[in-house]
């Protein structure tokens, strides 16, 4: 199964704007995704720019059918609590 990782361009903004500390990537696999600070890749992968895109809009991603360890993982509502008002 391809697991597909690219930078929240949205939470590197609102971290920016309110110093809040969302983790910044994104790794969506099998209909998944999930949220982490840093993304160590156990396997070969490859960088694909698409203009199509993924569904979030993202048309940079990195690739790979490998197994990848999530370092601080969290849900998009895990990752909302990072906000700062």
């Amino acid at each position: 199964m391809i697991n597909r990782i690219h930078v929240n361009q949205h939470f590197i903004r609102a971290n920016a704007k309110d110093g809040g500390n969302r983790p910044v990537y994104t790794s969506k696999r099998g209909g998944e995704t999930r949220y982490a600070r840093e993304v160590i890749i156990l396997g070969p992968s490859k960088l694909v720019y698409n203009t199509d895109g993924l569904s979030c809009g993202a048309k940079c991603y990195l690739e790979t059918e490998y197994q990848v360890q999530l370092i601080d993982e969290m849900t998009y509502e895990e990752a909302k609590i990072y906000e700062t008002d």
